[in-house]
């Protein structure tokens, strides 16, 4: 049973700028990073991310012995001038226990959620999108137990 469930606010840490560069969480700290590779918080009664989107965005997650369950991807760019946006289920996949992996990059002009009230059919977390989800990538997840995730953005590299 779809439940809604506040997101929260993911801001990307540089990926590939030291000395942050190969800093990544352990399963054995449940929750998500807000923005500072030194802090996790736990998941609470949140089960839903929002992660401002450039299209250079990436989502570390990495779990414990405990199933993660299903994750889904909202796409945020409605269905031509439907006003009706792409099933929750156009963007989901199952995580593994005891593993770890990435999740991205999107498109923006994809995924970003582009206006308020959005709702998608068949979503694990029914929460309407907020103001504070346009420009962002939203992700929801089943079961968080032993599931910790942080967001990365990569700097471009000049030649």
């Amino acid at each position: 049973m779809a439940l809604p469930s506040a997101r929260v606010t993911l801001l990307p840490i540089p990926f590939n700028l030291a000395p942050l560069a190969g800093t990544f969480p352990l399963a054995s700290t449940p929750g998500y990073d807000l923005g500072s590779p030194s802090s996790i918080t736990a998941w609470g009664a949140t089960q839903g991310i929002r992660i401002p989107n450039n299209g250079q965005v990436m989502l570390f997650w990495a779990s414990g012995a405990t199933l993660p369950g299903i994750t889904e991807v909202l796409v945020g760019d409605p269905v031509g001038n439907t006003g009706t946006f792409a099933p929750a289920t156009t963007e989901q996949q199952s995580l593994a226990a005891s593993s770890s992996g990435w999740l991205g990059p999107w498109s923006p002009a994809t995924y970003n959620v582009q206006q308020t009230g959005n709702t998608w059919p068949s979503a694990i977390n029914t929460q309407v999108a907020v103001a504070a989800d346009v420009g962002c990538v939203l992700i929801d997840f089943t079961t968080i137990t032993t599931l910790v995730v942080r967001a990365y953005t990569l700097i471009p590299v000049a030649p």
